[in-house]
């Protein structure tokens, strides 16, 4: 990832916050589909409320994390 002169647009680290944010998110949405489709099977419904909750709580941490990463720059 460059930006003009050859500098970079960013830095791997605070690429890789952003990306692993982006994952958390994105698996988070899928759960909720899943929840939907899960619906008559109690279990399941339990394993995709649990996924959600450890992610949606993943996601904060890597929210926290990156805004942390930004304002010490």
């Amino acid at each position: 990832m460059s930006a003009g002169q050859g500098g970079k647009a960013m830095d791997n680290l605070t690429y890789d916050l952003i990306a692993a944010l982006h994952n958390k998110l994105e698996a988070v949405n899928a759960y909720q589909k899943y929840l939907q489709d899960a619906q008559g099977d109690q279990q399941c419904q339990q394993v995709f409320q649990q996924l959600m909750q450890d992610d949606t709580r993943h996601a904060q941490m890597l929210q926290q994390e990156l805004t942390r990463h930004l304002d010490a720059k």
